[in-house]
């Protein structure tokens, strides 16, 4: 069976942005979506640092992390199949994963 990835965590999955065999994406999708067992949105995470882009700290992780210094652009958002993904990295914490939607949001209009 498939690991149905929940809002907030952290998860290991296709780099489909640039030529690495993976990148870290933060899980924006809550049961709201239209296919949330199948699939999620996922904004990705990189280690390039950006003024815009949100950095994540081990205060940001209720469980698990990252191993190098990151930051998520909550302009980059892709739509990925859980069965593609990995596997989980950590998960962050609800205010956390609300700020990064909240600005992904905010990159679409929604005020």
């Amino acid at each position: 069976m498939t690991d149905v990835y929940e809002r907030g965590a952290v998860v290991k999955g296709p780099d489909l942005l640039a030529g690495h065999d993976y990148r870290p994406y933060v899980c924006l999708s809550d049961r709201t979506h239209p296919f949330h067992d199948e699939e999620a949105l996922y904004a990705a995470a990189t280690t390039t640092r950006r003024v815009a882009a949100v950095p994540l700290t081990d205060d940001d992780f209720v469980s698990g992390g990252l191993p190098r210094k990151s930051y998520v652009n909550p302009w980059t958002v892709v739509t990925i199949r859980h069965a593609d993904m990995k596997h989980e990295e950590g998960h962050l914490v609800e205010a956390t994963a609300e700020k990064i939607a909240a600005e992904t949001a905010g990159y679409m209009g929604v005020r």
